[in-house]
């Protein structure tokens, strides 16, 4: 029996076949209906005489298999596999949400570089999809444009579905390796090998060579029945290599054959020793991503059409040329740094409009394996210079040197894509929306500053005996009496400053100093809060509370590089390198828990990972307190002259503190912010994904209600699962 003749029949008695979406020679899907619930679903299935290949089953059941174990909203959510039997003939079949809308090769087809916003989102959705699969053990290995699919979300937008786990290999223990992969990175270099130790699980990253034996060396066509066509192509043996390429027929993931397929055409000259297996970029064609020449004729180019999907093996090498990593195109064992080569293939072909090498199959492979890409920033020059040096990162040789980690890779990728202004933009954002809460957070913290400087305005207005002043910057007030005459003679008589000013003086450096890092803590959580879980309720009581644990560390932190950055300002450059380096400290000590030198020592690292950025921040962080307290007491000084009142200096010094500190209550939460938010840049340029930070939330924010604990419950045991 045909697969074209499945339309009209029930499945198991639950899945009525209603049309054909697409076909290739190993097997067809067809859109069909769940009978139970009248739902349209996807139904793959395996033409009848493969069922007699125990390895075609058998990585049919592994694509079930793999796909089931994935419950994530950027996964294509498999929901059903099994035999069953039509006319007498057993057939497999795997059941598959049905999806709207086109691959990302459909995409690249017409439009080529795609914009860079379009990158960071397909790049973020897919790898949040391979991440998660990593997590459980489970590597793609054939991630390629054809298996990303892009779904209308009818928000005006659209959601990623990675498709196509018939690749997968499964492991026995799950590849836990994200979390330790970042926590472990000691330098600004993503994934650089001197600095990160990856685990490696042979049971985990092994290639299962019992599942991955090559085909049987020849598979006869049908010239009857193109569709059917088992077509082996075998062209010539790679020059240095003994192992030899064979395109077999696969399973269809796309909705129609003709906008995924191979074509296998002829080539131009059957003599040339390059006649053989061509493989062309997704954006030359738009009905094949990836086109195979050969010495064939023109009588049996239709008879030769497989999917796009079709697995090219050289030895026992599973995967598409155009998208393997070095290692796969050698036959080595693979782990998950297979897949973030991959990634990084497709999000250079988006960036470039062309993957980084193209040619023969052969010569596609030998260059995965022995030239460097091209550089992405000569393909198209008007992308930001580190973004393009990481996906660069991603195509190196040695698995060592790319990405850690999925997630890591693409968290990298939008913070290098990003600079100041978005930086800063964001802020703003932040603040804006959330005035309410940062502002009563920081005037209620302020009350007692604002208070202690209106008492030494009373003090210095109740002085009567003043003629002179000066102030210095630390608030003391150095005061001379006018002459008493005693007698015939002048007596000058020089009063100093009266020790209830010199107590509040003192107290408010202090008072200052405290305010101003508890401000700082809760705000930064606040906003990491914001950043990583913006659903969740925003709480000043946790923040505060969170504050109250690290208080010790964040004073002690912050009191050392204040007075290492004030000796350092004696020499005037050394003070100012190490006000920068020190400058995500209180960040550091508030979500990661170190203080001290080592807190000190980390500012440093997160610095040097974009110290032009940090510089930038900390320069409009600087110049909004100084523009305002410059605004502020000129404006007062010439309204104080203009009315003539004595003692002007002092008193537009005393009245400027006091507005300054009340105008503080708004500015330190923006300063804040922006320091909040640098942190979290910095250790994403670096790779890292702040689950712990997430967990860190989990832990601290303790639920209340029923339905709470149980989410919890339920978050807990999916964690532990995955």
């Amino acid at each position: 029996m045909g697969l074209t003749e499945l339309t009209g029949e029930v499945l198991d008695e639950k899945y009525r076949i209603e049309k054909e979406l697409g076909k290739g020679g190993m097997g067809a899907v067809y859109l069909a209906t769940h009978l139970g619930t009248d739902r349209p679903v996807a139904v793959k299935v395996i033409t009848p005489q493969f069922m007699m290949n125990d390895e075609f089953v058998e990585r049919f059941r592994r694509e079930a298999k793999a796909a089931g174990r994935l419950l994530h909203p950027n996964v294509v959510n498999v929901t059903d596999f099994g035999f069953a039997r039509v006319d007498g003939e057993r057939i497999a079949y795997l059941v598959m949400e049905y999806l709207d809308g086109c691959t990302l090769a459909d995409v690249l087809a017409e439009e080529s570089q795609l914009p860079i916003d379009w990158v960071l989102d397909i790049i973020d959705q897919t790898c949040s999809a391979v991440d998660e699969a990593h997590q459980q053990g489970i590597i793609h290995r054939d991630l390629k444009p054809d298996n990303i699919w892009l779904e209308p979300n009818r928000r005006g937008g659209y959601t990623v579905k990675v498709l196509d786990f018939g690749l997968a290999k499964l492991g026995e223990i799950p590849v836990n390796q994200a979390s330790e992969a970042a926590t472990s990175m000691s330098s600004g270099s993503l994934g650089s090998s001197s600095s990160t130790k990856l685990p490696r699980s042979s049971t985990t990253v092994a290639t299962d060579q019992r599942n991955t034996q090559v085909l049987e060396a020849k598979t006869q066509a049908r010239s009857s029945d193109a569709s059917e066509a088992a077509t082996q192509l075998q062209p010539a043996p790679i020059a240095e290599a003994a192992t030899q390429i064979l395109v077999e027929p696969a399973e269809l993931n796309a909705p129609k054959a003709s906008e995924a397929a191979t074509q296998i055409l002829p080539s131009e000259s059957s003599s040339s020793p390059e006649a053989a297996t061509r493989m062309q970029p997704a954006p030359v064609l738009a009905e094949a991503q990836t086109q195979v020449l050969d010495h064939t004729t023109a009588e049996n180019v239709a008879r030769q059409t497989v999917p796009a999907d079709g697995l090219t093996r050289v030895g026992s090498i599973l995967g598409t040329p155009l998208y393997m990593s070095p290692e796969q195109c050698r036959g080595d064992q693979l782990d998950w740094r297979t897949d973030i080569y991959s990634l990084g293939v497709i999000a250079y072909q988006m960036l470039a409009g062309t993957p980084p090498f193209t040619g023969t199959a052969p010569e596609v492979m030998r260059l995965h394996i022995e030239a460097p890409a091209p550089p992405l920033k000569e393909k198209r020059r008007k992308i930001p210079k580190r973004m393009a040096a990481l996906v660069m990162t991603a195509l190196a040789k040695n698995p060592a040197e790319r990405p850690a980690t999925a997630a890591g890779f693409a968290s990298a990728l939008r913070a290098n894509a990003e600079g100041a202004g978005a930086l800063l933009r964001r802020a703003f954002a932040l603040y804006v929306e959330h005035f309410p809460k940062f502002f009563r957070a920081t005037f209620l913290m302020y009350l007692p500053l604002i208070a202690l400087y209106v008492a030494l305005l009373i003090s210095t207005v109740m002085k009567s005996d003043v003629s002179s002043t000066l102030t210095t910057d630390g608030g003391v007030t150095i005061t001379t009496t006018p002459p008493s005459t005693t007698g015939g003679g002048v007596k000058i008589t020089t009063t100093p400053t009266s020790t209830i000013e010199i107590v509040l003086s003192i107290l408010t450096f202090f008072v200052n100093f405290f305010i101003n890092a508890v401000i700082a803590g809760v705000t930064i959580r606040l906003v990491t809060q914001l950043f990583l879980a913006p659903l969740r309720p925003l709480q000043l009581r946790t923040a505060y509370a969170a504050v109250r644990k690290r208080l010790k560390s964040l004073l002690t932190t912050i009191a050392i590089a204040s007075i290492r950055s004030f000796l350092g300002l004696l020499l005037l450059i050394p003070g100012v390198i190490m006000f920068i380096n020190y400058s995500l400290a209180s960040p550091v000590v508030m979500m990661e828990g170190l203080k001290g030198r080592a807190a000190l020592k980390r500012s440093k690292q997160l610095v040097k990972r974009s110290r032009r950025t940090v510089i930038m921040i900390l320069l409009f962080q600087w110049a909004i307190p100084a523009f305002t307290a410059a605004l502020v007491g000129a404006g007062l000084s010439a309204a104080l002259k203009l009315s003539k009142v004595e003692h002007a200096p002092l008193l537009s010094a005393r009245i400027t503190s006091v507005i300054v500190v009340i105008l503080n209550t708004v500015i330190v939460p923006l300063i804040a912010t922006l320091t909040a938010l640098l942190y979290l840049k910095t250790r994403q340029i670096g790779g890292e994904t702040l689950k712990e930070a997430i967990s860190q939330f989990e832990e601290e924010d303790v639920p209340r209600t029923k339905w709470q604990m149980r989410m919890r419950e339920r978050l807990q045991t999916t964690t532990s699962k995955s």
